[in-house]
């Protein structure tokens, strides 16, 4: 029997290392330090946005880069079921800090939409990032800022190829 070279990875433990990347904070970090120390940058709505375009892009990836069958539906749904999750820990710890009802799935899913929307508005760009981009930086407040579009499309091709040089490292049941 040939070998593929391909790890064997549950679906279970697959979503969560996708999961675990999506809410990664390392490259994160490193995009951050890359924008200028001024006042023309909010520095918070950047790193929250780019956190939210982080987890989108790992479950956008996953629909991207794997054939349509029952392991991508599978994974889609672990992977989204964590960020479920996940989210309703970030709701539950930012509503009893704020004093005010957060639901941090409902922005993920509102930034989802509003960067989907953006890709079918400009269908013949190519490169989604060059939508990607300016669409973070409007989130940001600031949709012409240079230095917001380049680290969106930074963390957003960084991110599409961690995941589609993860996916083809494994084998899935």
């Amino acid at each position: 029997m040939a070998q593929s070279g391909k790890k064997e990875v549950s679906l279970r433990d697959a979503a969560a290392c996708l999961f675990d990347y999506g809410v990664d904070r390392g490259d994160l970090g490193l995009i951050l330090e890359g924008l200028p120390d001024d006042d023309t940058i909010n520095r918070v709505a950047a790193e929250y946005e780019l956190r939210i375009l982080r987890i989108v892009s790992v479950g956008w990836s996953i629909s991207y880069f794997m054939a349509a069958g029952d392991s991508r539906q599978a994974l889609a749904e672990g992977y989204w079921q964590s960020v479920a999750a996940f989210s309703g820990q970030v709701s539950e710890m930012s509503s009893t800090t704020s004093g005010t009802e957060v639901d941090y799935f409902s922005v993920i899913r509102e930034r989802a939409d509003g960067y989907l929307s953006a890709l079918n508005h400009y269908q013949d760009a190519g490169d989604p990032a060059i939508v990607i981009g300016p669409t973070l930086a409007k989130m940001c407040g600031d949709e012409e800022n240079p230095y917001l579009i380049i680290s969106a499309k930074k963390l957003f091709h960084i991110t599409l190829s961690g995941v589609k040089n993860y996916l083809e490292s494994i084998e899935l049941p």
